[in-house]
């Protein structure tokens, strides 16, 4: 069965019927199953319990990252795995730069081990120094400070070369260091390489206006991001989007369906009874609007 428009998504809804679930978690996320519940509009019906049995659905705090034993991953790792298979899908030699965190740092070292490739860089907190010393910019920028000051009576209109000898940029880190740091690297003229950026950059955004710093970066979303929601709160929308797919679930699961695929609100859920079910995620570009528009 293929779910793929909102009235067919209603026929599986229909087909699942009034079933019962139990659910043990706190009292903030039983407020967004609330909102995600409500915003099925099916007759699932969800019982918050404290006793935990076989049955019972355990919601953690960080649920994204949590591993549910419906799916083979978490919800981040899938995230992360739709960036990863565009970002090493070609057969080019050039090398790609990844920018991260701290935070992320295993993630970073995972990739440079795996992939010949890549070449990793620490964001620390002059990002313009940074930039200039992986780029090679010092030598044109002192190239150019001379010039102005051997040509006084003329204004040179100077535009610096940075190295080419790489394909794409990957910066892993949190919001406020990757909305500071794009606009670092187009202030510097990278301009003509695709830069990614992760998931975790604009999943805690509470105002989509924030979206106007990430113009032009590619990068793996919900679902519901780019179905024409209104919602400003990216942050609560990700999070409800993905509980009403474990919502399904769980209840698909509960009711003994053997398989399916359907376009849940936080991703392409492939359910199977016998093994751990997969998610597939787009990957969207953000427009200069602050749109996300699917590639």
């Amino acid at each position: 069965m293929d779910i793929s428009k909102e009235d067919q998504l209603k026929d599986l809804l229909t087909s699942i019927g009034d079933i019962e679930l139990d659910i043990n978690t706190n009292e903030e996320v039983k407020k967004l199953v609330i909102k995600s519940i409500v915003g099925l509009d099916s007759e699932i019906k969800i019982n918050f319990v404290d006793k935990v049995n076989n049955e019972t659905l355990v919601i953690k705090n960080n649920f994204l990252d949590q591993e549910f034993v419906y799916f083979c991953k978490s919800a981040n790792d899938y995230l992360d795995e739709a960036i990863k298979d565009h970002l090493f899908d070609s057969e080019n030699s050039d090398e790609i730069f990844i920018f991260y965190s701290e935070r992320y740092k295993s993630r970073a070292q995972y990739l440079e081990n795996r992939y010949s490739n890549v070449k990793t860089f620490v964001l620390d907190d002059d990002y313009d120094d940074l930039i200039k010393n992986v780029f090679e910019l010092s030598g044109s920028y002192f190239r150019s400070d001379l010039i102005n000051r051997l040509v006084q009576k003329e204004d040179i209109n100077f535009v610096p070369r940075p190295r080419d000898d790489f394909e794409k940029i990957y910066i892993i880190a949190d919001f406020d260091q990757t909305k500071n740091f794009v606009p670092s690297l187009r202030f510097n003229y990278i301009l003509d390489k695709e830069i990614y950026v992760s998931s975790e950059s604009i999943m805690s955004i509470e105002n989509r206006k924030k979206l106007l710093d990430f113009s032009n970066v590619i990068l793996s979303v919900p679902n519901a991001f780019i179905e024409g929601e209104e919602i400003a709160n990216l942050n609560e929308l990700s999070n409800t989007s993905f509980l009403q797919d474990l919502i399904i679930i769980s209840a698909i699961e509960k009711i003994g369906k053997n398989s399916l695929v359907f376009a849940g609100s936080f991703a392409n859920v492939r359910f199977s009874q016998s093994s751990c079910s997969d998610m597939n995620l787009n990957l969207v570009q953000i427009d200069n609007q602050g749109e996300f528009k699917e590639l």
